[in-house]
């Protein structure tokens, strides 16, 4: 494989983003606090927190603001992104006003809201597609710090547990926390020195489901205040309270970065696959360190598991399936597959206007998917810098990896009238001069035709996609959560072990 072409398969920058979200900031009791972010040890980054107090018709208030930094590695380039999270609230902490900003490409991505009556209207805008979503919410509602903030005025003790509802920046979902507090144990904190700290854990519920991605253990002093974070993803994710200048002493730009996204995020198998490209037919022994592989991968026309029974471990049957092999399904699709939204912008006229270069005179749907699929391919060119562009940028300026690939190919469908969505998963990596060879995350692309859904894939120009194409999941990337997508990558990163035991 050439080495040039390795950053379209590895698009692993939207991993940190999706990461992150986990990662609370400080409490709004503090008027100005600093976290250092540190993954697989290595330091990648800080946290600002700051808080205000303002009036708004006389009633107090208070303006919180949390402002992340990250610098890490891909290959040889050095990546710097930032998120911004902001939020009114009333002094007992309900959230009234919020207001979240990711720049991931060129673009920033805004979502934010007002809490009116019982609801928040959430709107994304910055896409040149605005969107909108109405959600429950209430006034026991707390932002991404609510854990701290709720220990800050209430400390917690052994034994003590206590629930709460916490809003999650970028995912833009309510999540309900379990806090169980342990014992109290000497912790080792950033600067080097040990304190004695009260372990708790933060164990969450989305839609009523234990999700252990979203879960974190907090060791907190005896004034409720969070001095260490520790999240078991990506090798692992910790986060120290510490001063400004320890904050930003390292891994700012210019200075020494060194976590590489690309290279600490393959996941090693036992044997080799000699040619990925053209094997057909895989049977993959699945183990997951923390959960059942069965619940996490998903079943379609492409793969299906079988769990082991241990909880634990399933085989999983990963085969290329083409768009007229196996059972059709129904003559349609929902409308959202179809419709532009904030990502997939396929009514852009750029979009539209390529989408027509690359069909030619191709009437049947089929034929045009893989003429769109081509075109992408060898219209674009590789780009590590670009995190997560909207298909009317990628468009513009065709440079970019698998997720913009996959988006422009994506809308690109929509706009001739194919159903399409993205698929977020793993590929093999078999690069010579990549020094670990093993699965790293991959997004490609589906089309709806002949009542199925196909997999294609324009980072490589595959029609029949090969069977080292692992789906974790799928999506239109419609609505204000395009990172939740991703959580389950993050969920199965530094955990999950690959042995491919049939290849074909």
């Amino acid at each position: 494989m050439d080495w040039s072409r390795l950053p379209r398969r590895l698009s692993v920058v939207v991993l940190l983003e999706a990461a992150m979200v986990l990662i609370a900031p400080s409490a709004a009791r503090a008027q100005d606090a600093w976290d250092a972010i540190f993954l697989a040890g290595n330091k990648i980054g800080h946290i600002h927190t700051f808080i205000e107090k303002v009036s708004e018709k006389g009633r107090p208030l208070n303006r919180v603001r949390v402002d992340t930094v990250l610098n890490f590695r891909r290959g040889d380039d050095v990546v710097t992104q930032k998120m911004s999270y902001g939020t009114i609230e009333t002094p007992d902490g309900e959230v009234l006003r919020l207001d979240t900003r990711t720049l991931t490409s060129d673009n920033e991505i805004r979502v934010y809201g007002d809490a009116i009556k019982g609801q928040m209207n959430l709107i994304l805008e910055g896409t040149q597609q605005r969107q909108e979503k109405v959600i429950p919410w209430g006034s026991d509602v707390r932002g991404p710090y609510a854990a701290e903030q709720s220990m800050a005025r209430k400390p917690m003790t052994k034994g003590e547990s206590r629930t709460l509802k916490m809003y999650i920046p970028d995912l833009n979902r309510i999540v309900d926390i379990e806090l169980k507090a342990g014992e109290t144990v000497d912790t080792l904190l950033g600067d080097g020195a040990k304190r004695p700290l009260l372990k708790v854990e933060q164990l969450a519920r989305l839609d009523g489901k234990p999700r252990s991605e979203l879960n974190a253990v907090l060791w907190v002093d005896a004034s409720g205040q969070v001095l260490k974070q520790d999240v078991d993803l990506l090798g692992g994710m910790t986060t120290y309270r510490t001063t400004e200048a320890g904050a930003k002493a390292a891994g700012a730009p210019g200075r020494a970065v060194k976590y590489d996204q690309i290279r600490n995020t393959i996941i090693k198998v036992g044997r080799l696959i000699p040619n990925p490209y053209q094997t057909r037919y895989v049977k993959y022994q699945l183990t997951l360190k923390d959960g059942d592989p069965a619940e996490v991968f998903p079943t379609d026309a492409r793969q299906s598991i079988q769990p082991a029974g241990d909880g634990r471990s399933a085989t999983l049957i990963v085969q290329t399936v083409g768009p007229t092999e196996g059972t059709a399904g129904a003559p349609s699709v929902d409308a959202e597959f179809l419709r532009p939204n904030g990502i997939i912008t396929s009514g852009h006229d750029r979009v539209k206007r390529l989408a027509q270069r690359a069909i030619g005179n191709a009437v049947d749907p089929w034929d045009q998917a893989v003429k769109i699929n081509h075109w992408v391919f060898d219209g674009m060119k590789s780009n590590f810098e670009t995190t997560f562009a909207p298909a009317s940028e990628v468009a513009l300026n065709l440079t970019g990896d698998c997720t913009e690939h996959s988006v422009l190919a994506a809308a690109m469908s929509r706009a001739v009238g194919i159903p399409s969505r993205v698929a977020v998963g793993l590929i093999y990596v078999d690069n010579e001069k990549f020094p670990v060879k093993g699965f790293g995350f991959h997004m490609w692309h589906e089309v709806y035709v002949n009542n199925r859904w196909v997999a294609l894939d324009s980072s490589f120009d595959q029609s029949s996609v090969d069977a080292t194409h692992i789906k974790l999941s799928d999506s239109s990337l419609e609505g204000v959560s395009p990172f939740e997508s991703f959580l389950p990558i993050v969920r199965v990163l530094g955990k999950l072990t690959i042995d491919p035991v049939e290849l074909r």
